[in-house]
């Protein structure tokens, strides 16, 4: 990995660290709720947010903090690593997406993430809900104590807010979707869905970062947008991923059990209409069983969706819009380190 990205990368994981520590302490807890005294214990408040710190510590790929902080270097190449002030605000981009895994593991029944059970199966569902909730709104004390302007904050505050609306949004129409096992959305919508759920958070991180970096109204909106772009072409190739080599830290085939009406999926409904009824099966047969029960099921639906072509075709797809997004941050930004950075960031979501 670039030295360059390390570097940014140890820094983000220093500021995850203290919106979220290991040990919390009565500061801590002033930031959190307002005052010092608690009546209840370390050790409740430490059980409270431990599944938030078990997945946050199991890994992830951290791109979406690291498109803030880059970002924010894009419109002020005279930001350094140590001091950028971008960097406290990646909580909010970071947590909002590892809470909504939490919430959406217990929408789909899911049962593993991140190389490890599902929270809700692991610390109980009713305490996965609310810690998955509390990261949607643990980390907007960051925007409260920093020394941003007012009207920078609450331009944060409505990027925030904004994005919280569509991401809940395009989860809804995703539930509604996997669902209905007779119901196939066009790719049109599909992808809005996509832009919702998924890419709006992307777009998130570029806003604040621009923001944060001093970048205006004009700079803001052009980054956001090509990070919208890279967000939704990630996913896409997120689901392609999960029917071929298998997702890290999930099971191969997963999405075939949620019965996620991905691009692949609704690509082969339109390639392949006359097997459309066997592949509505396998995922009504496999809704109702534990993932080791219902392999070959899977397999069966994934060759099926390999002999349409459609899997390639989606891939295609998130390859062209990503390979878009480089060029529009080429042809918009001055060659820089963080540009360089990004671009490297696209091509490992190529490779």
């Amino acid at each position: 990995m670039n030295t360059k990205y390390t570097e940014r990368l140890k820094k983000i994981e220093e500021q995850l660290a203290e919106v979220l520590p290991q040990t919390t302490a009565d500061a801590w807890i002033e930031k959190l709720i307002g005052y010092q005294s608690l009546v209840a214990s370390q050790e409740s408040i430490r059980r409270i947010i431990s599944p938030a710190l078990d997945l946050i510590e199991r890994g992830g790929k951290r791109w979406r903090p690291m498109l803030l902080v880059l970002c924010s270097e894009i419109v002020n190449p005279d930001l350094s690593i140590e001091d950028n002030p971008a960097l406290p605000l990646v909580s909010l981009v970071e947590f909002a997406h590892n809470g909504s895994l939490i919430i959406d593991d217990i929408e789909d029944n899911a049962d593993f993430r991140r190389g490890g059970p599902a929270v809700h199966l692991k610390y109980g569902e009713d305490v996965a809900l609310n810690c998955g909730n509390l990261l949607y709104f643990l980390p907007t004390w960051v925007i409260d104590r920093s020394n941003f302007p007012p009207e920078t904050k609450l331009a944060f505050y409505a990027s925030y807010n904004l994005t919280m609306r569509r991401l809940h949004l395009g989860q809804g129409l995703d539930i509604q979707w996997h669902r209905d096992h007779e119901y196939f959305p066009s790719v049109e919508e599909y992808l809005q869905m996509c832009r919702l759920k998924t890419g709006s958070l992307s777009a998130l991180a570029a806003k604040l970062g621009a923001l944060a970096g001093g970048g205006g109204e004009a700079e803001s909106e052009l980054l956001s947008g090509i990070c919208e772009d890279i967000g939704v072409g990630f996913q896409i190739l997120d689901d392609v991923v999960n029917l071929t080599k298998g997702v890290p830290g999930k099971r191969r085939g997963d999405d075939i059990i949620e019965g996620k009406k991905s691009l692949c999926v609704i690509i082969h409904w339109k390639e392949a209409p006359e097997t459309v009824g066997r592949l509505k099966e396998l995922f009504a047969y496999t809704a109702r069983k534990n993932h080791g029960e219902v392999i070959p099921e899977i397999e069966e639906a994934i060759s099926l969706m390999e002999a349409s072509g459609s899997i390639e075709k989606a891939r295609n797809t998130a390859h062209r819009m990503l390979q878009d997004a480089a060029n529009r941050l080429c042809n918009s930004f001055r060659p820089s380190e963080s540009r360089d950075l990004i671009l490297e960031m696209i091509s490992g979501f190529l490779s």
